[in-house]
C-alpha cells in the first residue's frame, strides 16, 4: 500500500476511523455518525490508502484495531476532542452579544455619533457593546484591522468587505455674513467671482464641482485646510464659500447657507465592515445598528437640508 502526499489527509476520514474503532464494527461506526455503511468503508479505505498502511484486521465478527491502528487510534481521538473544542470556541465567540467594536468615521460626524450611538449601550442583553471611535479623515485599513467598522465617503475599492450604502449626508453652501456684504450674493453664473475653501490632500469641494459643471479655478480657493473645523472657522472669519454638512454648519452664528440651487445636495456615505461581521453577534448588531441610526439621523435632517 502506498501513501498519498502528505497534507492530503482528511478529517472526515479520521472522524469515521474513530467511530469505527470504538465501535468495533463498519455498520455501528456508520451508524453513530449517521453515515451509509459503504461511506463508512470507504472512509476507511480511503484513510489506508492516504496513510499507505493497514489499520485494522478484518474478522468474521468485525473490524479489530491492528498494533499500527492502536497506535494512531489515541492520536485520531486527540485530534477530534481539540477539533470539538476549536468548533464549540468559534460558536461561542460568533454567538457572543457583547465586545469592543472599533469604529472609524470622518470629522464630518465627530459631533453625531457619541449621541447618536447610545442605543447600542442597551443592545444586548448579557453585557455592552464598547466603542471605541477613531475619527480620521484618511481611510484606515480594515482587512489590517485597524478598525471593525468604517463610514466612508466613497464606495471601497477592496473586494473583501462588506459594504452597505446608507443615506447621504445632506451637504450645503455656507459664506458668512461679512463675506456676503463685501462679495456679494453669490450665483451659479458667477461663481468665478467669489473665493472658496477646500481641503489640501482631498479637494472634495474642487472635484465635486468640476464634475457637475461649475469647474472652479484653483486660484479661487483662497483657504485650504483638512480640518473640517478649520474650514468651518475660515468660513464663519469671511475667507469664502464652503461645502459643509447641514447639520453642523447650520448651527454656527454668522454662517448662512447659499446657492440653493447647486447640485452639490449631499455627501455620499458607505457602511463597511470586515466579512467577520456576518458570523460575529455583537460586530453584526453593531453594524446593522449603525446603519438604521444614521439613516433616522439623516431623515431628522432632510428637511433643514433643503429649508435652510
Amino acid at each position: 500500500m502506498v501513501a498519498s502526499a502528505p497534507g492530503n489527509l482528511d478529517w472526515n476520514l479520521v472522524r469515521t476511523f474513530v467511530a469505527v474503532a470504538d465501535s468495533g464494527s463498519l455498520a455501528a461506526g456508520a451508524r453513530k455518525l449517521g453515515l451509509a455503511h459503504p461511506t463508512a468503508a470507504r472512509h476507511i479505505q480511503q484513510l489506508e490508502t492516504t496513510l499507505g498502511r493497514s489499520l485494522f484486521d478484518r474478522r468474521p465478527t468485525g473490524l479489530l484495531l491492528n498494533e499500527t491502528g492502536d497506535q494512531l487510534a489515541a492520536s485520531a481521538r486527540s485530534m477530534l476532542e481539540s477539533a470539538q473544542a476549536f468548533e464549540e470556541a468559534s460558536l461561542q465567540v460568533g454567538a457572543r452579544t457583547s465586545g469592543r467594536v472599533t469604529i472609524t468615521a470622518s470629522e464630518f460626524l465627530a459631533d453625531v455619533f457619541p449621541q447618536l450611538l447610545a442605543p447600542l449601550r442597551c443592545a444586548c442583553d448579557d453585557g455592552l457593546i464598547n466603542i471605541d471611535l477613531i475619527i480620521a479623515n484618511h481611510q484606515l485599513n480594515l482587512l489590517q484591522r485597524d478598525a471593525d467598522i468604517a463610514i466612508r465617503h466613497v464606495r471601497p475599492a477592496q473586494q473583501d468587505l462588506v459594504c452597505r450604502r446608507i443615506s447621504g449626508l445632506p451637504f450645503g453652501l455656507y459664506a458668512s455674513d461679512a463675506y456676503l456684504a463685501e462679495r456679494g450674493e453669490p450665483a451659479l453664473h458667477d461663481m468665478s467671482q467669489h473665493w472658496f475653501i477646500d481641503g489640501v490632500t482631498v479637494p472634495r469641494f474642487a472635484r465635486q464641482a468640476e464634475r457637475l459643471g461649475y469647474p472652479i479655478a484653483r486660484r479661487q480657493f483662497v483657504f485650504r485646510s483638512d480640518s473640517f473645523i478649520g474650514q468651518i472657522k475660515a468660513a464663519a472669519a469671511g475667507w469664502g464659500i464652503a461645502g459643509l454638512p447641514v447639520h453642523t454648519a447650520g448651527e454656527q452664528p454668522g454662517l448662512r447657507r447659499v446657492l440653493h440651487d447647486a447640485p452639490i445636495q449631499e455627501l455620499e456615505m458607505w457602511l463597511v465592515g470586515r466579512e467577520e461581521i456576518r458570523a460575529t453577534a455583537y460586530l453584526k448588531k453593531t453594524f446593522d445598528t449603525v446603519g438604521e441610526l444614521m439613516n433616522v439621523f439623516v431623515a431628522g435632517i432632510a428637511s433643514s437640508a433643503i429649508s435652510v
